[in-house]
Order: structure tokens, then C-alpha cells, then sequence
């Protein structure tokens, strides 16, 4: 007869410490033993393989009545796949060939463009264009060609590469190329590892390939570790499933976990966050409330939200790891230098950390012996002065402390630790009120029993190893990630979600979980703009864990040329690149020559920020533009800018100015880069009206669409000055609802040229008025892929002048450079109000509402992306409704969900989301549940207030809000320029 197996055992392989646990799941209810049977905790070893067979041996030799066989499974969590990235070890990672099957597209955006040179220099093997890929309708760009793959595997061969990444344009919608190159490649390189990127994320071109890089580089280095994992636990005697917990608080089976080491990277804190649950959900004080969970480590201190869920808060759209920007969330957390390791320095002033003795700890502190002060020491110091619980400063020889501390430090060390916490705190709470605070970690002791902004500070016992604990309860989940056209009937798009569901629980039941048992824990269903019918859906389930199903991994082949469990880390030379985080914000000037502003890579870093803020929702996120402008430069392009009023300086009294942008759905742009469809469409035009361009103005500053003059203008496309205006002072919907359009009464928009980037351009030379026009280009951009290059018939500087808002680059420049400006200075917390103050103050801004997302709709109306979304206040449950259509149209505040609500702020005046923790913009695209947000107003350009015409254009009435009366949040103030400024 079979023994049921019970038990669990959790692991959490840290930098500084190794914690394990062994637990009985059915008896965590008990308040004495919390399930726990034994627990322990040692330093990291070198050799992770050996420190895991250590950290079991003892737990089985602390509990010498349990069975082994009565072990359901081994969780364990690690750092080592994330270090490794951070760390930039030549011995951990591989070289990765990129093959992008894309056909004209995303030339100008190359892979591995947005790593650190350092970690660029270690990954990049092999790069290479193809043809291939998909429009978002379905349609190929392109037929792949089997010669080409088969001429780039032979090249791949002789670099002898051996991991490679597939990445066709849409590949989550159509795999189809992705998967026939895959068998294309096996034939002629079998031995060589293949990741496709449609398996690793979903939408976002350059963030899916990001990810998919990573994966691949890390992949023999986590092949060896987790079958030295598996190993481990076989040479204790252990014959039960080993799982590695993953980003999102749940686990892998270590079979899958080979093949997606990237779904790991995060774990640790998120170990901390669920075992800090766990060990609290019997206090009533907080059930159903959102928790901070402060993990302090040896050297660090991780810093998250606790959701009543009991999972983690998700941070935005886009995370960062080791500099690289993906496109899946992880958890929330702020993490800086405090651990019990953290050095100890008493000069003038005290400072603790960030430098940590780390896993010397027993060697190096004064109370194990050493001859460093550490924060342990400290705490130790201060415990045993005050007689506080002896159990929780329990560690090391108090004795050895006799002579070398003073109550003058002593103070001073517990005033610095509680204003460090409470700073960094404060960085992540939602509102003003008290929120409680959960302390656990195996340096949690040095944490002061009272923090400002605490509701309490609650310290749960096992509080030192609730990583672990969080490890060995962790759930299995399953997700499920399509686009699909369905027809246009509600039935037919439950039929689809409900497939989705099915299919997420089955990948979950695959990978062990309780079918009976698992929760939908995410779920959504958008329109993709453009394109009729067609909905993108997300589901994701939760579940308990049958580890009698789990699947196993075989160590064979991955056992081949190991020597333990570790890999010896090759140390990598730095090598020196710009980072905005080296730049002191405060004291940067621009560079002005003779009245032209020459544009930086800094000044790029705030246009990004300020564009996407201008955008009110709209206009689709700058980055990948960024990218492209960024590698200009890099490759030595010029860009400059000019004031307005010296336009009539460079245009001569002729038709010389031309206004470009681009059409299209947000969500296509971020997974269809750019070919050079702008250019294309300036040429035709210029061609066509035989008028030299001698000055370029974006259409809108707002979005991506506030870099498209640097595109053309640059010294390496058509090389002439952008003009710091453009025709919205913002970002709108439509082509009809810009500032020329309110003050003109017929404005020459044409002729006018559009291009996709792939051979297929038209002009339209005629149309009968501003929405005419607009509707031409839609429709072309419908048939042509849903994006395109749109420019406008050249004008005079006269018309310029007279038909645009001026600053519109500058004010960007000036959001942006807050932003950034308050976020080195750790005033995140006040980032809504530094955006206000670089708009002009008080009298020209608004922070309007700060809660969390509770609620986004969805649908698409000719092409557009029309919704709402709804924020709530955690405490006073107060909701503010925002609809939109691709921009932010209005804000209502009401005290029920019953309530319409009173409006507070509608179009014309900007209003931005803003996430929380970076102050960056939301787009609506990004908004989803969980989110923790600021919203602000600014007053827009009197352009759009000071007649009856203009309101009518872009005002409330004109997104069907006819009985909203507009009441400005303030004045406008025109932004002081830049030029003006610093020449």
C-alpha cells in the first residue's frame, strides 16, 4: 500500500542565507506550530546543489520521526537564474542568435538594441532579417523561404552557437512561421536549443524578442542547476516531484521551468510576500485588507503589497530585469541596500549599508567573532540593552559587543533604520491612511516595533523563514494567451472566452494542479482596434497542487558534464555606456547652438516620459520610436529643433513645412515596428507637389506620434530642423480635432501621402473636407496593416504659426525632466505635483484621484478603441470613471458604485493616468486590474477653449458628451522654451 504523502518541504536559496522548511499543509491553521514540523536556516554555499542537500539533511535530522516517503514535494526558489543577468556572467550565460522573420519591418529597431552593452557583448551571437511574418489581419507579409532559414542556420553553425530565437512579427496571433522555422532549423542543427517567442509573451515586438533573449541565454546554465536541484534531492533519499517557484507566486514543475527559466527570475520576493500571507491568515485585524511586506534580508530589503488575494500586486505592463525591458508583469517591489548583514559606519554622520558582509556574516560580524559592525551587531546591541524579546535577538554572542557600543550610536542606529524604512514605505502605500505592515526575513530583527504610516507592525512567527514557507505552499497555475477574430455576436465571444478558460485549466491540470480546485485569478477579453471582430484574451487559474501528477524531469542528458551544482562565474569587464540613472538631472543643460537645439540622449529620456503623459491615453507608447531615435544618434545623426518664431527663418515665404504622423492602432505599433513608412510617404509627397520640405512638424505631441519629426528631420533622413509646435498640444483620436482645424476655417491638409513600409504608398490629392481626408487614410491604413506613415501637404510659416500650439516639445521636455528629477530624488510621492509645478503650477494642473484599477471595459467602434475604467480608493471605496476613446475623455467622482458621479475634468483639458511607483503614463491599452494610479489634469492650449468652434471640435460634445458642460480645471500656461531658456 501507498503512503499518502503529506508533507511539503520549501527551500529559498537566497545570496546571503539558505532557508528550508518542512511542513504538514493541513495543520498551517494552527496558531502554536503554524504546520511547521522544522525549519532551518544557513548560509548560501557556493555550491547551491550542496547547500540544498545540506539545508534537507538537517531538516530531517531536526524531525527524525518523519518519513521521507512521506514528502509530496521539494519547492525550491532562487536568485541564481536573475544574478546571473544582474551580474553579467560570461559563465552562466550563452550566445544567442536573433532570427526575425519581419520582411521590410523593424530594420531601423535591432535586437539586443535595449541591453547594457555589458550583458549586449555577452548575448549577442547572430542577428538576421527574414522574410516571413504577419499582418494583424492574418495576412502574410511575407512567404518564408526555407533557402534562407537553411543559409542562416549554416552561418549559425560555424559561430557555434547553440541556443537561437525565433521571432516572427504576430506570432501570437499566427505561430504558424515561428513553428515551420523551428522544424526547418532542427533539421540542420539538432542539437541546438530553440526558443520561439510566442511561447515566452504575448503582443509588443521588441519586449517579446527581449524576453525571449534571456531565456535563451540562461538556458544551459538553468538546465544545470535545476537537474543539480533534482539530484540533490535524490541523494537525500527524497523521491517525490522537485517545482521552482515562479514570477507570479505560483510554481513549475522543474520540467517546465527548463524550458522557461525566465518565469523564475522574480521569486524571491514573491516567496516572502505568500509566506508572510500564509503565516497571517488567521489574524482578523487584516483580512481583506492590502498589506507592505517588509523581507529584510542579509543585504537587502524587499519592500511589496500584499493583495487580500493573498498574491502579490503585479507591477505595470512592462518590467525590468538586469536593464531589460519585457513585456510580462512581475510583482511590485522596492527593494535598497538594509539587511542584517549591512555595514555600519559611525563618521559624522551614521550610515548603514548598502555594502553587506552578505554570507560572511558568521565570519566577518562582531558578535560571531568578526571585526565588522554590522546591523545585526547593532540590533543585538540594542536587544540586549533594552531586554527585548530574547527569541527575536537570539543570534550570535552578545558578550563580544561588551565595550564597543554606546548609547549615543544606539540611538542613532534605531533613528536611521526607522527613517530608512519609513522613507521607502511611504514609496509604495496607495494613500495617506495607516496600512499594516508585516515583518518577516531572517534580518527582520533590526526593524523597530513602531513605523510611522503603520497601522501596526505585525512579525508572525517563523517569520525568518517565510520564503520558504511561501515556497512550500505555493499554488500551480495555468494561462492561456490568444488572438482570435470571432463573430460579431455576444454569444460567440463567450463561446471563445470560455474555450480560453479550458484550455488555461488544462495547462494547469498538465502540470499538476487539482482541476476541482483552481480559481480564475485573471481574465480579459479586448477588441484589437481596426480590426473587426477581433478580440484579444487573457485568461489565468490558480490551483492546488497534485504532486502525485507533477511531472518529473530527466537528469540524464542534463547531468552530462556536471560537476555538482555550480558554474563558476567568468567575471565580465565593465564596460561604460549612458544611463539616465548617472545623470544628475538637476544640473543638465540642454546644448543650444545658434538658436538650435541639438537633441541628446537625455533630452530623449524626458521626451519619452513627457510625450507619453501628453497623450491623455492616446497615441500608443513612444518607446519603440525612442529606440529608433536613439540609435540615430548613436550612429552620429544630427536632430535640432528650432523655436517657432524662426521658422519663417528656414522656409524662405514657400510651402516648406510639412506635418507628419502616424495612423493606426496602438496596439499594432507596439508589434509592427518601423520600416521607413514616414519617409516613404515625405518622398511621394515631395515628388508629387515638386515643394523641398525645409521644416517638419509632428501632428501631435502626444504618444509615439511626438517623435515623428526627429524621425524625418534627422541629419540622416531628410536633415531638417523639427519645429517645437504641432497641431494638438496633446494627443486626439482624430485627424479632424487639431488646432488647425478650430482656428481655420478651410485648411490645406492636401495632398497628402500615406505608406506601410512595404511597397504599397498612396497619394490623395484632393478630399472635401479635414474628415474626408480622415477617412481615406483609415481606410487605406485598414487595408494596408492597420499603421501607416501619414504626411500633409506642405505649408508656410504664416499658417504654421498661426495654426498650432507653441512649446509642445518643450513642455514634454519639462514633464518629462520632473518626472525624472523626482524619482532620483526619491520624491516619488510627489511626483503628480511635480508635473503640475513644470506645467505652469497650481493655477494651470490638478492631482485629481489616487486608488487602484477595479474595473476596465473594452469594445472597438470604426477603428477606435472606446471604454471606461474605474479607480478605486482602498480606504473610502470613493470611485473615479474615466471613459475613453484611445484618449482619456472625462472624470467622474462618485461615493457608490451606484452613482453617476460628478464630473470633475473633461477634454479639452489632458488628462493622464500615471502609474504609481515611476510616475510614468498609462496608455489606455495598459490599463487592467490591479494597478495602483495617479491621475492628474493639465489645462490645455487656449487654442481649445477660446471659441465656440473649438470647443465643438475638441471639447466634451465631441465624443457624444453633449449634456457635459466643461468647466476648466484652470489657465493655460504657454510653456517657457527651451531654446529660449538655455541659449
Amino acid at each position: 500500500m501507498t503512503r499518502e504523502r503529506k508533507l511539503l518541504i520549501g527551500i529559498d536559496v537566497g545570496g546571503t542565507n539558505t532557508d528550508s522548511v518542512l511542513l504538514d499543509p493541513s495543520l498551517v491553521s494552527d496558531t502554536t506550530t503554524r504546520g511547521i514540523i522544522a525549519w532551518n536556516k544557513a548560509n548560501t554555499t557556493s555550491d547551491v546543489s550542496d547547500g540544498i542537500e545540506a539545508a534537507l539533511t538537517e531538516l530531517f535530522t531536526l524531525a527524525p520521526k518523519v518519513y521521507k516517503e512521506d514528502v509530496g514535494a521539494v519547492t525550491i526558489g532562487t536568485t541564481h537564474f536573475l544574478n546571473a543577468v544582474i551580474e553579467q556572467d560570461r559563465g552562466k550565460l550563452d550566445k544567442v542568435a536573433v532570427l526575425r522573420f519581419v520582411g521590410p519591418y523593424s530594420q531601423k529597431t535591432e535586437p539586443f538594441c535595449e541591453f547594457p552593452a555589458g550583458l549586449k557583448d555577452i548575448l549577442k551571437g547572430y542577428v538576421a532579417y527574414l522574410d516571413g511574418g504577419h499582418y494583424v489581419h492574418g495576412e502574410e507579409v511575407s512567404e518564408l523561404n526555407k533557402k534562407e532559414i537553411h543559409d542562416h542556420c549554416m552561418k549559425i553553425k560555424e559561430l557555434n552557437i547553440h541556443a537561437v530565437v525565433l521571432v516572427a512579427q504576430f506570432s501570437p496571433l499566427k505561430n504558424e512561421h515561428e513553428n515551420i522555422a523551428e522544424g526547418i532549423i532542427k533539421e540542420v542543427l539538432p542539437d541546438i536549443q530553440i526558443v520561439k517567442s510566442y511561447e515566452i509573451a504575448g503582443i509588443g515586438f521588441l519586449e517579446r524578442e527581449n524576453a525571449a533573449i534571456l531565456n535563451a541565454g540562461i538556458l544551459r546554465f538553468a538546465n544545470k542547476v535545476i537537474a543539480s536541484f533534482n539530484a540533490a534531492v535524490r541523494r537525500v533519499g527524497l523521491n517525490c516531484p522537485v517545482m521552482l517557484t515562479q514570477n507570479d507566486g505560483t510554481v513549475l514543475p522543474s520540467s517546465a521551468a527548463r524550458k522557461c527559466p525566465i518565469n523564475t527570475f522574480s521569486s524571491g520576493a514573491t516567496n516572502s510576500m505568500r509566506g508572510a500571507s500564509i503565516l497571517c491568515s488567521g489574524d482578523e485585524s487584516i483580512k481583506g485588507q492590502s498589506v507592505l511586506v517588509v523581507d529584510v534580508g542579509g543585504t537587502t530589503t524587499d519592500i511589496g503589497v500584499l493583495l487580500p488575494t493573498g498574491f502579490p500586486r503585479q507591477s505595470a505592463s512592462f518590467s525590468y530585469v538586469g536593464g531589460v525591458r519585457m513585456n510580462f508583469s512581475m510583482p511590485q517591489v522596492h527593494s535598497f541596500g538594509l539587511g542584517g548583514g549591512s555595514k555600519v559606519r559611525f563618521n559624522k554622520k551614521i550610515t548603514i549599508g548598502p555594502d553587506s558582509v552578505g554570507n560572511e556574516i558568521r565570519k566577518q560580524a562582531i558578535i560571531f567573532g568578526g571585526d565588522t559592525l554590522t546591523a545585526s551587531d547593532m540590533a543585538v546591541g540594542i536587544g540586549k540593552q533594552a531586554g527585548l524579546e530574547p527569541e527575536l535577538f537570539n543570534i550570535g554572542d552578545p558578550q563580544k559587543l561588551d565595550g564597543k557600543l554606546n548609547e549615543k550610536h544606539m540611538k542613532e542606529f534605531q533613528d536611521e533604520v526607522k527613517y530608512l524604512l519609513e522613507k521607502h514605505i511611504d514609496r509604495m502605500r496607495t494613500s495617506a491612511e495607516p496600512v499594516p505592515v508585516l515583518v518577516v526575513g531572517g534580518g527582520s530583527f533590526i526593524v523597530p516595533s513602531d513605523i510611522e504610516g503603520s497601522s501596526k507592525v505585525l512579525r508572525p512567527p517563523y517569520h525568518g523563514v517565510a520564503n520558504a514557507i511561501g515556497a512550500a505552499m505555493s499554488k500551480i497555475s495555468g494561462r492561456k494567451h490568444l488572438i482570435k477574430v470571432v463573430p460579431n455576436e455576444k454569444e460567440a465571444k463567450e463561446n471563445a472566452l470560455q474555450e480560453c478558460i479550458e484550455e488555461a485549466k488544462e495547462n494547469a491540470v498538465v502540470k499538476g494542479a487539482i482541476r476541482d480546485s483552481l480559481t480564475i485569478v485573471e481574465l480579459s477579453h479586448d477588441p484589437i482596434p481596426y480590426i473587426p471582430n477581433t478580440y484579444e484574451f487573457i485568461v489565468k487559474v490558480v490551483g492546488d497542487a497534485d504532486h502525485s501528477r507533477v511531472p518529473e524531469v530527466n537528469l540524464e542528458k542534463s547531468l552530462d558534464n556536471l560537476s555538482g551544482g555550480s558554474v563558476l562565474k567568468e567575471v565580465t569587464t565593465p564596460v561604460e555606456e549612458f544611463t539616465i540613472e548617472n545623470v544628475d538631472i538637476e544640473k543638465y543643460k540642454p546644448k543650444i547652438e545658434n538658436r538650435e537645439w541639438i537633441i541628446s540622449e537625455i533630452d530623449l529620456e524626458f521626451l519619452k516620459i513627457g510625450t507619453y503623459i501628453l497623450g491623455c491615453g492616446g497615441g500608443g507608447t513612444p518607446h519603440p520610436t525612442f529606440i529608433d531615435i536613439r540609435n540615430m544618434l548613436r550612429n552620429g545623426a544630427t536632430i535640432r529643433v528650432i523655436d517657432i518664431d524662426d521658422v519663417s527663418k528656414y522656409t524662405d515665404g514657400k510651402r516648406s513645412i510639412i506635418c507628419v504622423g502616424f495612423a493606426g492602432s496602438p496596439t499594432v505599433a507596439s508589434e509592427m515596428l518601423k520600416a521607413d513608412e514616414l519617409l516613404e510617404a515625405a518622398k511621394s509627397l515631395i515628388q508629387f507637389t515638386g515643394q523641398e520640405a525645409k521644416v517638419v512638424c509632428p501632428l501631435e505631441i502626444g504618444g509615439g506620434n511626438g517623435f515623428t519629426g526627429f524621425e524625418v528631420g534627422a541629419s540622416n533622413k531628410l536633415n531638417i530642423p523639427v519645429v517645437d509646435s504641432d497641431f494638438m498640444g496633446r494627443a486626439y483620436p482624430t485627424l479632424w480635432q487639431s488646432s488647425a482645424n478650430a482656428i481655420y476655417e478651410k485648411f490645406p491638409y492636401w495632398p497628402a501621402a500615406v505608406s506601410n513600409g512595404n511597397s504599397s504608398s498612396m497619394l490623395i490629392s484632393e478630399a472635401s473636407n479635414c474628415e474626408s481626408l480622415e477617412r481615406l487614410i483609415r481606410s487605406t491604413c485598414v487595408e494596408v496593416g492597420t499603421h501607416v506613415g501619414v504626411v500633409m501637404a506642405p505649408m508656410t510659416s504664416e499658417e504654421l504659426t498661426g495654426g498650432t500650439v507653441p512649446g509642445s516639445i518643450s513642455l514634454a521636455w519639462r514633464i518629462g525632466r520632473a518626472v525624472l528629477l523626482a524619482r532620483q530624488k526619491l520624491e516619488h510621492d510627489l511626483i503628480p505635483q511635480r508635473i503640475i509645478e513644470s506645467v505652469g503650477g497650481k493655477s494651470s494642473g490638478s492631482h485629481l484621484f489616487t486608488g487602484k484599477i477595479v474595473d476596465v471595459s473594452r469594445k472597438v467602434h470604426k477603428g477606435h478603441v472606446y471604454g471606461e475604467v474605474i479607480i478605486e480608493e482602498p480606504e473610502t471605496k470613493k470611485q473615479m470613471v474615466i471613459p475613453f476613446k484611445n484618449e482619456n475623455i472625462l472624470c467622474r467622482v462618485r461615493e457608490t458604485a451606484e452613482e453617476e458621479g460628478k464630473v470633475v475634468c473633461a477634454v479639452p483639458d489632458l488628462i493622464a493616468v500615471l502609474e504609481s511607483e515611476t510616475g510614468e503614463a498609462l496608455g489606455t491599452p495598459d490599463y487592467k486590474y490591479g494597478l495602483i494610479v495617479n491621475v492628474i489634469s493639465i489645462s490645455p492650449s487656449n487654442i481649445w477653449t477660446d471659441t465656440e468652434k473649438a470647443m465643438a471640435i475638441g471639447g466634451p460634445a465631441s465624443f457624444g458628451f453633449d449634456e457635459v458642460e466643461y468647466v476648466p480645471v484652470g489657465t493655460y500656461t504657454r510653456p517657457v522654451s527651451v531654446i529660449e531658456e538655455y541659449c
